[in-house]
């Protein structure tokens, strides 16, 4: 039985805990949060930094009629999220902590295989980085397979 038989959105916490562990000895402290964690939560009002992880959807890899089984890949955006006063104009020192940060994120996730996955996690094409009053957003997108069976 795989992750998503019990939770379809299972790998959130997995991601979550690997990221925690794997930037645990960043300065300053980067959090690791969920989409829950940003509901309501205004742009001036954001932790920064941190690394912000969001289900994008999934899409079928294999599915067979005659199964009650079908493999899927979810794809999972972890968001870079930064902020930084020195250049508010520029933003040369936000993306500059974005960078640092996005170099660990891929470190940690990239190949990296969480429970109920059926291979390593591989980096793929990500929606455009973005720059809004002093914030930088870089986001990654990873993709997992894995194999959801109904009873």
């Amino acid at each position: 039985m795989s992750a998503a038989d019990e939770n379809f959105l299972a790998l959130e916490p997995l991601l979550i805990a690997r990221l925690s562990a794997q930037l645990a000895d960043l300065q300053p402290k980067v959090k690791i949060m969920s989409a829950a964690d940003l509901a309501g939560v205004s742009e001036d009002q954001q932790t920064t930094p941190a690394v912000q992880i969001v289900y994008r959807g999934y899409r079928v890899v294999e599915s067979n009629h005659s199964s009650n089984s079908v493999r899927i890949e979810q794809t999972w955006l972890a968001v870079v999220a930064t902020r930084n006063a020195k250049s508010l104009r520029t933003g040369e020192a936000a993306r500059t902590d974005a960078g640092i940060i996005t170099r660990r994120v891929l470190q940690a996730l990239m190949g990296h295989r969480l429970v109920g996955t059926s291979k390593p996690l591989r980096l793929a094409d990500a929606p455009e980085a973005a720059y809004s009053a002093g914030y930088q957003y870089l986001p990654l997108a990873f993709v997992a397979e894995l194999t959801v069976t109904t009873a």
